[in-house]
């Protein structure tokens, strides 16, 4: 009410001050950030939220999107659940009416969220990697991360031709990921005449693998393959197997791997493979500008998953300006479909069916560093 009685005046005075005032009103451009900030998958979900905030500091720093809007993170705690993942998409969409959403941090939240999604708002999921969250997604799905379908192919390949273990048995999270998981390289590694010893499920808010593991141990497997879906639970899996006498290769399942995870585990990561998205050692301008803000703002180091977080935001930013809006999914998904866009990872495409084509790296544990092994 006051600016407008000023420019109803004609003052010039006012006019003038009128002026920056109009430019720094424009409406933020709202990106729900859906991660899981409690929980077994809290400290993943934080990784994931700072490479957000880092990536849309980066944003607003060169002037924002759509001639100055700046990009608005509205965060959500999905507590690694799926009820929790609908209830947190259905406030962003009814209540807070943000423009766009990323979440999809594990595989039983992403499945659940993209029904409530469903033809109705741009959905990023991110680390998921169950093929039925693109495969039978919707219109304004989007998927960053490979399916378990391709990580599995190119890993497979990797371990049958560089570790070469005679036999192996695995230790899964008991859901459809972990269940997907073991048929999968059931079926690769058994290929390369790797005998498969057997398997091991675990809860999703379990603590203690002392039991499972004993008993993959009793098998007398070349390598145990330990696939974990957060940071916590993976470096206890870690440290419980040489706890637990087992003297073999250790293979971290794809996209699990960081530097938390390192510290917590201790040496048990030493030498331990795994494949990636995200090469620490890249040469790449976009992840030099990320890296070197993140950690400006945040004690935490550069991971896998808040690449993923950033990528996100900056794969949004770039198609709402080519877009020219950021709140027309049908405009925006065509953007995103149109090209290969540059981001902190590398290229980036979408296929039609919104899952991304991108490159993945094989990486390795070594002197406590993550590598990638060319």
């Amino acid at each position: 009410m006051f600016r407008t009685t000023l420019l109803a005046s004609g003052m010039a005075l006012a006019l003038l001050a009128a002026g920056p005032a109009v430019a720094q009103d424009k409406p933020p451009v709202k990106i729900a950030a859906i991660v899981p900030q409690s929980g077994a998958g809290a400290f993943d979900g934080q990784l994931a939220l700072e490479g957000m905030q880092a990536e849309a500091a980066l944003v607003n720093a060169a002037g924002g999107i759509l001639g100055g809007r700046k990009i608005e993170l509205v965060v959500y705690d999905d507590k690694g659940t799926p009820e929790e993942g609908v209830s947190a998409a259905r406030r962003a969409m009814e209540q807070d009416k943000v423009d766009m959403i990323v979440g999809g941090w594990f595989s039983a939240v992403a499945l659940s969220m993209k029904e409530v999604t469903r033809d109705k708002i741009i959905s990023v999921m991110t680390s998921s990697q169950h093929p039925d969250v693109t495969a039978k997604g919707h219109k304004f799905l989007f998927r960053l991360n490979a399916t378990s379908n391709m990580m599995s192919s190119k890993y497979g390949q990797e371990i049958c031709a560089r570790i070469k273990p005679k036999s192996v048995a695995f230790i899964t999270i008991n859901d459809d990921f972990g269940r997907l998981e073991v048929d999968n390289y059931t079926k690769l590694l058994g290929a390369c005449n790797v005998e498969i010893k057997g398997n091991e499920f675990y809860n999703r808010n379990d603590t203690d693998f002392t039991v499972a593991l004993t008993k993959l141990k009793s098998l007398n497997p070349d390598a145990i393959y330990v696939s974990a879906i957060n940071t916590s639970q993976g470096a206890t899996i870690y440290r419980q197997a040489r706890q637990a006498g087992f003297r073999g290769t250790l293979i971290a399942s794809a996209g699990n791997m960081n530097p938390k995870l390192i510290e917590l585990a201790g040496p048990a990561l030493e030498g331990v493979y795994s494949i990636s998205l995200y090469a620490p050692d890249s040469d790449n301008a976009k992840l030099k500008a990320w890296t070197e803000q993140y950690g400006k703002t945040f004690k935490n180091q550069p991971a896998f998953i808040g690449t993923l977080g950033a990528q996100a935001v900056q794969v949004l930013a770039a198609a709402a300006d080519k877009a020219g809006t950021a709140n027309d999914p049908d405009k925006i998904a065509a953007a995103l479909r149109s090209q290969t866009w540059p981001t902190l990872l590398g290229e980036i495409k979408f296929e039609e069916n919104g899952q991304a084509l991108q490159n993945l790296y094989l990486i390795r544990v070594e002197g406590g560093k993550i590598v990638s092994i060319k």
